[in-house]
């Protein structure tokens, strides 16, 4: 397996990643071992995580819980140690005793991800980055929901927290309200050029537009607090959703009924 390029990041990145690369160094099933995310972009700070694609043979069968234990048994010289691996299909991630963390997806050339292309940096292997983008590009990309879906999921949410709030639910209430915050910050980061990446909210987003959704935070954990919070949330949709969606949606008579509604409930509650 060839060394392609430096490793990026901090000391302590650049030693798990020799040491990733010396575990798959004179591995048959391993093409190319590829860092993506922060550090392929150059944009890693010291407490950044490592996302890497692994690139194997055709026939490769890799048994993810397995190759990871294995793999980060040969951490141990660095006195590093696993403290969590958590498997899911062809991929996997992990938390060391550190707190260091890193993420692997193993897969067949012809199941490259179009999302790491942009960032990847191939580290070593057989094969350099044309194939692999190649291979990447010839996939379609996991389709973004509509934003108009993102909005009506917001102000359904709006009645569930209700709902929860008359069986005082307090718990579930709260859950629901992060979700709604979570829509409305997906909102803006999609009609403000931001793609997927919540990451870039509090780098993009006016002051006072964080402002009030941090005053969408409970206070307590109590029914007037959950109240208040869902209020707030109902004032943004009402009121600062051209700010939001950069004037790209606005709400439906039905959406503007539900949101009444709520309202009407709340106060008769």
């Amino acid at each position: 397996m060839t060394k392609a390029i430096p490793f990026p990041g901090t000391p302590q990145h650049q030693a798990l990643l020799r040491a990733i690369v010396a575990f798959y160094e004179h591995d048959a099933r391993v093409l190319a071992l590829v860092v993506f995310g922060s550090l392929g972009r150059g944009g890693w700070d010291a407490l950044s995580d490592i996302d890497l694609d692994v690139v194997v043979a055709d026939d490769a069968r890799i048994q993810v819980a397995d190759e990871l234990r294995r793999l980060c048994a040969s951490f141990a010289p660095l006195g590093e140690y696993a403290a969590l691996i958590v498997p899911e299909d062809d991929e996997g991630d992990v938390v060391l005793e550190s707190l260091r963390q890193f993420s692997v997806r193993y897969h067949p050339l012809a199941a490259t991800k179009p999302a790491i292309v942009d960032s990847m940096r191939v580290l070593a292997g057989r094969l350099d980055a044309a194939p692999i983008a190649a291979a990447a590009v010839a996939n379609p990309a996991d389709p973004e929901p509509p934003i108009n879906h993102l909005l009506e999921a917001c102000v359904r949410y709006a009645a569930v927290v209700q709902v929860y709030l008359q069986r005082e639910s307090l718990w579930l209430s709260i859950e629901i309200l992060h979700r709604m915050r979570d829509l409305l910050m997906q909102l803006f980061v999609r009609t403000h050029g931001g793609g997927r990446s919540l990451h870039r909210f509090p780098a993009t987003a006016p002051a006072g537009l964080q402002a009030r959704l941090s005053a969408a935070l409970p206070q307590a954990a109590d029914s007037a607090s959950v109240r208040a919070a869902l209020e707030v949330l109902i004032d943004l949709l009402e009121n600062d959703l051209v700010e939001i969606t950069d004037g790209e949606l606005a709400l439906t008579a039905g959406q503007q009924t539900v949101l009444r509604q709520v309202r009407l409930r709340l106060d008769q509650s």
